[in-house]
């Protein structure tokens, strides 16, 4: 036998399960639930309990009048007895009103898959989103009304993503509810080779992929990477400036053949690097990694100084995916043994692992970095530049 409290859990399980299907195609009802109710043996046998069961559902559905019960008579040692074999719920609104939350939960996906409907959204590309639509709040839902209804207007703007005028648009949202986007666009049967609608997944990620502004008529803001031209000759090209900063199209276009190249994480670290000559510094590309196979002039000696810690040995992984004969200073064991008393506790949350390309060197200053529970933080700006200095004129002497 099968108490109310029961019924309403499994009601709970079927809105989960379907409440998508009904989204869009409400069907017609009722939904039945059966009681297990009682043979003729456990009549006679447990009168008692059988009596207590018929009480409860009789109190609960006088609390839920719009239900009912259906009936049947069991012949019985001692004459017959009427018991309840299902309870019907005429409709998905009275199913979902058994519970307090899916009652809220459908009010509102019926209102926003209706109105994303009714602004041209495919019934199809939607369904895989609307676990998130529907969790969306009172406030980032409007805007994907908004960005929906404007690109739909708008479908070759030519715009930057920051020129569009959309209240609440901005690249982080973009990036973060770009999968919405694609779902309430159809953007998803476009032909791009790449997956558009994917998830982001890391915090604070705020790059969307250029074929995803492609789809949406925009066009990319320009790439910009920093450079120190640390020879005389190479600022000559250039009314003599040696910093440069431009998109990375034009730092390309230079007609530079240095014989090294020094990739520093950090902007700090590398403007104090002297002038030598066929030196190209290149700094502060964070992620931007790919922008070290399209430079041209790079040579085949290059090194690569970061911080010292998880991301930075991440970040001189993924450098080496592009440039397998990167190599790496003071980012060793030997360096963290060395200057270990000016780290600190690595602030950064989650972590990707690195590539499996780090050298024997390199893992053991990770491992040294992570061995006492509380992840470390050896910025490069911390070692003293004297440190630096020396490991420079070790490299500029080797063949």
């Amino acid at each position: 036998m099968r108490y109310p409290h029961e019924i309403v859990q499994a009601a709970h399980r079927r809105y989960q399960s379907r409440w998508r299907d009904w989204l869009d195609t409400p069907p017609a009802g009722p939904f039945s639930f059966a009681l297990d109710q009682p043979d003729a043996a456990t009549i006679a046998r447990d009168q008692d309990e059988v009596r207590s069961w018929l009480l409860a559902w009789r109190a609960w559905v006088e609390f839920h009048p719009h239900l009912s019960l259906r009936q049947a008579t069991r012949r019985v040692p001692f004459g017959t007895q009427d018991v309840y074999t299902h309870l019907d719920i005429p409709d998905v609104d009275s199913l979902a009103a058994l519970d307090d939350g899916d009652a809220a939960h459908w009010r509102r996906a019926q209102d926003r898959f209706a109105r994303l409907i009714e602004a041209g959204s495919g019934r199809s590309t939607l369904r895989p989103q609307l676990a998130r639509i529907v969790e969306l709040d009172d406030y980032e839902f409007p805007v994907l009304l908004r960005v929906n209804r404007w690109f739909r207007g708008n479908p070759r703007s030519g715009l930057t993503i920051r020129q569009v005028p959309v209240e609440g648009l901005h690249t982080k949202w973009l990036a973060k509810h770009r999968s919405l986007v694609a779902a309430t666009l159809d953007l998803n049967n476009t032909d791009t080779d790449t997956n558009i609608n994917a998830d982001i997944e890391a915090d604070g990620q705020d790059e969307v992929d250029p074929k995803m502004l492609d789809a949406l008529g925009l066009r990319p803001l320009p790439s910009h990477i920093d450079v120190i031209l640390a020879d005389a000759a190479d600022r000559r090209l250039v009314a003599g400036i040696r910093h440069l900063r431009a998109p990375i199209e034009e730092i390309a276009a230079l007609p530079l053949s240095p014989s090294v190249v020094f990739i520093v994480e950090n902007k700090e670290s590398a403007l104090p690097v002297p002038d030598r000559q066929g030196l190209v510094i290149v700094h502060s590309l964070g992620n931007f990694l790919d922008a070290l196979g399209v430079l041209p002039w790079l040579p085949a000696r290059i090194l690569y100084w970061g911080d010292l810690d998880r991301a930075g040995l991440m970040l001189l992984s993924r450098a080496r995916t592009h440039l397998p004969q990167l190599r790496s200073i003071l980012m060793d064991e030997a360096t963290f043994t060395r200057h270990g008393r000016l780290a600190n506790i690595d602030p950064t949350g989650r972590v990707d692992a690195p590539e499996p390309n780090l050298t024997d060197e390199e893992r053991r200053a990770l491992d040294a970095l992570t061995s006492n529970g509380s992840p470390l933080r050896l910025e490069q700006e911390r070692i003293p530049w004297a440190d630096v200095t020396a490991a420079l004129e070790d490299e500029w002497s080797q063949p």
